[in-house]
């Protein structure tokens, strides 16, 4: 009865068994494998068997059609599967993977870069991918992640020591309530000069400043303006205004950026100014984070430290291909709503009837009530669209 068991099942029955495969078998085996061995070395065996691989939580849904480390029996193999099982070991300690299935856009594909998020048609295809710059930065930046995750949990020396790090930050580079009197005053003085010539419009801090973010060297202020002005008639008389006014000077403007601007310098302070037209989200958001700064008191600090880390590691101007200032304080607070025991509440989730990931753009903020309550609004798209 076990002689005609296929080889590949005989090797794994006489391993349970504990039994040894004698010559004559082994000898009918490897013949008869080598029968149904196909001539390239590129397709799969049919003896590979996965084996189970711990999950990558920074990789793409690709990966999914990944296989896993093969690992097969090594006296169960002929030569021909031996090289190609010892290539496919090599090329898994680079995160090259064999695919479980084919990829419907890459059907002739038979690997996957889970580090590039690359297919890749064979093993040749798999040692020129491996050669690349762009591989070969992944792999650098994967072993550091992987030193980073393997070190100790901090000891409570090391966390007293950062926590007087952090809060020694923050005194130094945020803005204290001195700090915010003086803008506020500026926005004062910037608004009796405008009006003096608009005097429908009205001016309003936002961003940073007013959430605590910020660090003490400029300001964003707002021209709150009525409907039958546009944000680009606005701008423009502003820039003029500010450029005879002799409270102000360095006056220029930048009208083709994602939020049209004029920037400015106030002398008397000499703080640098940044004033926009019209830009309601801005302000919205603005009072949500300001909300959560007062729910948490370590929000601020963090966020500083953080920026203050991003600054000098040079990755914070965004004109040069860096994160915006914003994104830091968005990453510290998604950091502290996801923790198991979360410090931060979450104000889209599931419990909202008819909630889903997919359509969270559907869902705009309208207000903030008593630094507590977060008003929504969801706008489905029209059927036209």
């Amino acid at each position: 009865m076990e002689e005609s068991k296929s080889p590949a099942k005989l090797g794994k029955l006489s391993q349970a068994r504990g039994t040894k495969i004698s010559a004559k078998e082994k000898s009918s085996k490897d013949a008869h494998m080598q029968r149904e061995e196909p001539t390239s070395t590129t397709r799969r065996p049919g003896n590979l068997h996965p084996v189970k691989e711990e999950h990558n939580p920074g990789s793409s849904g690709a990966e999914e059609e990944a296989e896993e480390e093969p690992m097969v029996e090594e006296g169960s193999i002929t030569e021909q599967q031996l090289g190609l099982r010892q290539a496919e070991e090599r090329l898994y300690r680079d995160y090259i993977h064999r695919l479980l299935k084919q990829s419907p856009e890459y059907p002739n594909y038979q690997y996957l870069c889970k580090l590039c998020s690359v297919h890749i048609e064979n093993i040749q295809g798999a040692h020129k991918h491996i050669k690349e710059k762009r591989h070969k930065k992944n792999i650098t930046e994967k072993q550091e992640e992987n030193e980073l995750r393997a070190l100790p949990p901090a000891s409570a020396a090391h966390l007293r020591a950062l926590d007087v790090s952090i809060q020694r930050t923050a005194r130094q580079h945020g803005i204290s309530q001195e700090d915010l009197q003086v803008r506020k005053a500026v926005v004062t003085r910037m608004e009796e000069v405008i009006r003096r010539h608009l005097p429908a419009c009205s001016l309003r801090l936002y961003g940073s400043t007013l959430t605590q973010f910020a660090f003490r060297s400029s300001d964003n202020i707002d021209v709150s303006h009525p409907p039958s002005m546009t944000q680009p008639e606005v701008l423009i008389q502003v820039l003029e205004i500010l450029k005879n006014s002799t409270d102000f000077s360095e006056v220029e403007s930048d009208f083709h950026a994602k939020v049209p601007a004029v920037f400015c310098r106030e002398v008397c302070s000499g703080l640098l100014c940044k004033v926009t037209a019209g830009n309601d989200v801005a302000c919205l958001t603005t009072n949500h984070l300001a909300a959560l700064a007062k729910l948490e008191p370590r929000l601020v600090p963090l966020v500083l430290a953080f920026r203050h880390w991003a600054r000098l590691c040079h990755i914070d101007c965004q004109a040069e291909g860096g994160i915006p200032s914003y994104s830091f304080a968005l990453m510290v607070i998604f950091f502290l709503q996801q923790r198991k025991e979360p410090i931060l509440p979450v104000y889209l989730g599931h419990w909202m009837e008819g909630f889903e990931v997919k359509h969270v753009d559907e869902y705009h903020l309208t207000g903030i009530w008593l630094d507590m309550f977060v008003k929504w609004e969801r706008r489905p798209p029209s059927s036209t669209d």
